[in-house]
């Protein structure tokens, strides 16, 4: 029997019963439905009609959840995606469809692969005949279009920090139901030839390495909704096996102020990046970018870790932390700040000035990156910087 109720009233209920964290006991992943039951039999009697909608109940027994939200069937899909390595940040392209749509654009999807480059820290490339290219909304840097296609097949372009690549590769993987693989699968996947069953292979792009993925599987729901890096769905939308947990709830906005140090010019912003700067004496350059991101899945010392071993330095534990960081004063919250220089011998020495802020449900990365002897000189001003935030 249809029970009618007043979805507005329980919609935050739902997304409740729907996120459960990858480890927890049958009474804890039952315990959202047992609050949203009540509440789904009381009689609503004052609310606005047309705010009313039908839901089927499910039976006694079932396990609401991700399988409930999404109830299309999965569909057989090829994806065709990319990882491209630049400074400070990653550049993720991805396209997926009808597995003969997509398949159709592969040797197209190489070349263009093969024609990117960065400059000043932004992708640039050699546009294919049949596409068309339309500006970024959001998180995307630029959508490209191909044209005359039925439905619609399109690649996103996204900059995101800086990651894993097999994390991000066995999550693609997760999407369209596929197995995971491991370090060594990628590794042997350097210089294997591009073919469209060939499931990992790499490509050059002036000096930067491309790991590219062509896989064949199932996805339920919209493949071109998906973020480079989110949890996919198996048929009826269950996780596929081994996959992520669901993702965290999104996180609260908020407003971002601060002082700009004298010399910093406005560099590249939006989507994810809150502000950006570019900076440069005599002859160097680096660049200071602002990122909010959430704070359940941003802990401390992994970030850390991870900014030190973009500057080729070694992991340290809990127990180094204090040693190795300093805390500053924003305003009324603690900031995590780290000074981190690379070994000698590399030209230019690379460097990251790096501060973590956590704020209610997020996580704030504020990141200088730029050659060591650059980084010694604006050390001071970027400290200053970070202690100017404030939040609204």
């Amino acid at each position: 029997m249809p029970v009618i109720f007043d979805s507005q009233a329980v919609e935050n209920l739902i997304q409740a019963a729907m996120y459960r964290p990858e480890r927890q006991t049958p009474l804890m992943k039952s315990f959202p439905l047992l609050l949203l039951m009540p509440l789904l039999l009381l009689p609503i009697g004052c609310g606005k009609q047309d705010e009313i909608h039908t839901y089927e109940v499910p039976k006694e027994g079932t396990d609401l959840g991700p399988a409930q939200a999404t109830s299309a069937e999965a569909k057989p899909t090829r994806m065709l995606a990319a990882i491209l390595p630049g400074d400070g940040q990653n550049w993720f392209f991805k396209m997926t469809g009808a597995p003969e749509q997509v398949a159709a654009q592969f040797d197209t999807f190489v070349e263009f692969l093969k024609s990117v480059t960065l400059k000043a820290g932004q992708p640039e490339w050699k546009l294919p005949a049949n596409w068309t290219q339309e500006p970024g909304s959001s998180m995307r840097f630029a959508t490209l279009k191909v044209k005359d296609t039925d439905p619609p097949l399109e690649m996103s372009v996204i900059p995101l920090p800086p990651s894993g690549t097999l994390e991000n590769v066995n999550r693609w993987r997760d999407q369209v139901g596929l197995a995971p693989i491991t370090e060594k699968d990628l590794t042997a996947a350097e210089g294997v030839s591009p073919g469209l069953d060939q499931e990992q292979f790499t490509l050059k792009a002036g000096d930067k390495t491309i790991t590219v993925v062509s896989l064949d599987g199932k996805m339920a729901g919209n493949p071109m909704s998906r973020a480079p890096f989110a949890s996919g769905m198996m048929g009826g939308g269950m996780p596929a096996p081994g996959g992520p947990a669901a993702s965290t709830p999104p996180a609260a906005a908020a407003q971002i102020k601060y002082e700009t140090p004298s010399g910093w010019k406005p560099g590249r912003s939006g989507g994810m990046r809150k502000a950006a700067f570019n900076v440069s004496a005599d002859g160097e350059t680096g660049e200071v970018t602002v990122i909010d991101l959430a704070k359940d899945s941003s802990p401390l010392l992994p970030n850390i870790n991870r900014w030190r071993d973009q500057v080729k330095l070694k992991a340290i534990t809990d127990a180094d932390l204090s040693g190795n960081s300093e805390q500053l004063k924003a305003g009324d919250l603690e900031a995590t700040y780290v000074k981190l220089i690379g070994p000698e011998g590399e030209s230019p020495r690379p460097a990251i000035l790096g501060a973590i802020i956590y704020r209610d449900n997020l996580a704030w990365f504020v990141k200088f990156t730029g050659p060591a002897k650059l980084a010694e000189k604006e050390e001071a001003n970027f400290k200053e910087f970070v202690k100017s935030i404030r939040f609204e």
